[in-house]
């Protein structure tokens, strides 16, 4: 019998793998809480705080580089700066110092604005040296979302970049009136037209004592005393049905659990293809994957720090001494130069962005990943045998969740994802995953399709200041109801719809009501529905179908999407319009059957593409 022909050994199942490595005094040692009233199993050796997590690696890598991030605007993209994590520390400090100054306390809210440069993840830090609440918001929303946001969670102070400062100068009053406190720009905007008066401050040069600053270190005068593993850690926001976004309010704990989450996704890989192998430390496992401790990998940072998928990352990179290398805006070709440039073997983010990198023609045939994790948007089944191609070394890794479970709730890679390419992963020691018929919430056999619900330390604390939408998420046993169909199989989760009306692009939540009511202010439009076209590398378009209002004049589809167009966000805007001669159709209680125009409208779309394929050929 030839090699080949030999079985192959049969993995351990899950739960006997889990037990290998979630033993006493490891890393990984789960014990049991009480979080609202319920016993709820939580990684013992997790962070308690983000205090205490950023005030150990600030020192432990000290010397070694956290950021390279392009000099802030009007500089060109070329110019790129590197941050020691010591040079964090030392401006992190000192805006913490600023903060409790200005009155900031444990506890409070500080908003942080901006897209991803080294200012958001000082402003970042020093509000998690204090316990506060870092409010993070979608510098890409909209005015009024932004004003939104801001008006629901209230924050004492709001540190912003340049451009999300100038646009809050217009809405000063606004902000006041709601009890929001004042805006401090971290950026010069001389170099922007449109702005009001914004106080710009200089966190290089805030003038803080070191009395002051030693008092951050210390712990003192700001009340973390009170600071624990269940207080209020960070507030995401999501957009939902409502067309504005939610905020979500998750504790210390669960903002924090990737730190361990993550490496038990390595730990399951090694010891399922290991088979009955003793469990080794994770940094073990990770020398086989990612080379040796002392050097680490260097990630590519394509998501916004905003995004809860951004802030795993963040929290990866301070607990290993990763140097994230980040760009201003997502451009594939940039990213190929920074690849190459810095040599970067590590990405994490939505699959649009590893596709659109691995077939770009200027990535050099010989350049090596070794590692890469993916989620927030549906990859193509044929991903993961498409990375294996072109590197057949690469680990990969897959993952299922949402801003409501602080980022990934299930998470498989190795073999298991390789053969299971339509899968989500298994859910961690410390998560759980229900499928439950729809309408009767009685759970559902294997392989059966139905609502997908979620439970377990990832969990948010609640939707801020929305006591109605949180009692309608959570049942009395602490189920989530995560809005999204699919099935398990043999542990695995598969995914297979939407229940909720989002259409992902690459990874950027998009309420279809938002898109919908930015159509409806074109008087011509009777009916809008908004609805997802599928796209090779985004995984999801907008799309929106219409009817015209009787007596409206004749109207094109091209001129309803083009009215569109400067009304709502890039990643919102439509990239496809169907014009219905009649009314759109509609079930017995008067609703838009959207399941029916979303038939059409891809049946449509299909049909538009072959056609500009064809364009293209003559």
């Amino acid at each position: 019998m030839s090699a080949d022909d030999e079985p192959k050994p049969v993995p351990l199942p899950i739960a006997e793998i889990d037990k290998l490595y979630c033993t006493p005094g490891s890393l990984w040692e789960l014990e049991t809480v009480n979080i609202k009233g319920r016993p709820t199993t939580v990684w013992k050796n997790s962070p308690k705080s983000f205090r205490s997590f950023f005030l150990a690696k600030l020192d432990e890598y000290a010397d070694k580089p956290l950021l390279n991030c392009a000099a802030p605007e009007p500089a060109p993209v070329s110019e790129r700066v590197t941050y020691l994590f010591a040079d964090v520390k030392k401006e992190a400090v000192s805006v913490a110092a600023w903060l409790v100054a200005h009155g900031v306390r444990t506890g409070d809210k500080v908003a942080v604005i901006g897209y991803n440069t080294a200012s958001w993840i000082i402003a970042f830090t020093a509000i998690g040296l204090l316990g506060a609440v870092p409010v993070v918001v979608n510098a890409a929303v909209q005015p009024d979302s932004m004003l939104h946001c801001l008006k629901l969670t209230q924050p004492k102070i709001i540190l912003a970049d340049a451009i999300s400062s100038s646009t809050l100068s217009f809405v000063t009053d606004k902000l006041k009136a709601a009890g929001v406190g004042p805006v401090f720009s971290w950026q010069n905007v001389g170099h922007l037209k449109k702005k009001k008066h914004v106080d710009v401050i200089d966190f290089k040069n805030l003038g803080t004592s070191a009395q002051a600053e030693d008092a951050v270190i210390k712990g003192t005068g700001f009340g973390v005393e009170n600071l624990g593993p269940e207080s209020d850690g960070i507030i995401f926001f999501t957009s939902g049905t409502t067309g504005y976004p939610k905020a979500v309010l998750s504790s210390q704990r669960a903002s924090l659990h990737s730190i361990v989450s993550g490496t038990a996704g390595f730990m399951r890989m090694g010891l399922r293809a290991a088979g009955q192998m003793a469990p080794h430390v994770v940094d073990m496992i990770k020398e086989l994957i990612f080379g040796p401790k002392d050097d680490p990998p260097v990630t590519l940072m394509a998501v916004p720090f905003f995004h809860v998928t951004g802030l795993s990352i963040v929290l990866k990179a301070f607990e290993d001494g990763i140097m994230m290398v980040t760009m201003r805006k997502w451009d594939v070709e940039e990213a190929v130069r920074l690849m190459t440039t810095y040599k970067i073997n590590s990405m994490t983010g939505v699959p649009a962005i590893l596709l659109a990198v691995m077939q770009s023609p200027n990535l050099p045939k010989d350049h090596v990943l070794l590692g890469t994790s993916y989620g927030g948007a549906p990859a193509p089944e044929r991903m993961a045998a498409d990375v294996k191609a072109r590197w057949p070394d690469i680990h990969c890794f897959t993952a299922w969740g949402m801003t409501e479970t602080n980022a990934a709730h299930t998470v498989f890679g190795g073999n298991d994802y390789i053969e299971n390419p339509a899968g989500a992963g298994f859910a961690l020691p410390v998560t759980e995953v229900r499928i439950v018929d729809i309408e009767t919430k009685q759970p559902l056999p294997d392989g059966k399709k139905g609502l997908i619900l979620a439970r377990g330390m990832t969990l948010m604390k609640e939707y801020y200041n929305d006591a109605a939408a949180t009692a309608k998420s959570f049942d009395k046993d602490g189920w989530f109801d995560t809005g999204d169909a699919g099935y398990l199989k043999d542990g695995i989760l598969y995914v297979a719809d939407r229940i909720k009306d989002i259409i992902i692009r690459g990874g950027e939540n998009i309420s279809s009501e938002e898109v919908e009511n930015a159509v409806f202010l074109d008087d011509r439009v009777g009916e809008a529905a908004a609805v997802a076209v599928p796209h090779d590398i985004l995984g999801e378009e907008v799309a929106v179908a219409v009817s015209l209002r009787p007596g409206a004049p004749k109207t094109t589809a091209e001129e309803i999407r083009q009215a569109a167009h400067g009304r709502l966000r890039s990643h919102a805007r439509p990239v496809f319009v169907v014009v219905y001669d009649d009314l759109l159709p509609r079930n017995h209680n008067g609703k838009i059957i959207k399941t029916e125009v979303k038939k059409t409208v891809q049946e449509l779309y299909k049909e538009h593409k072959k056609g500009e394929k064809a364009k293209a050929k003559l």
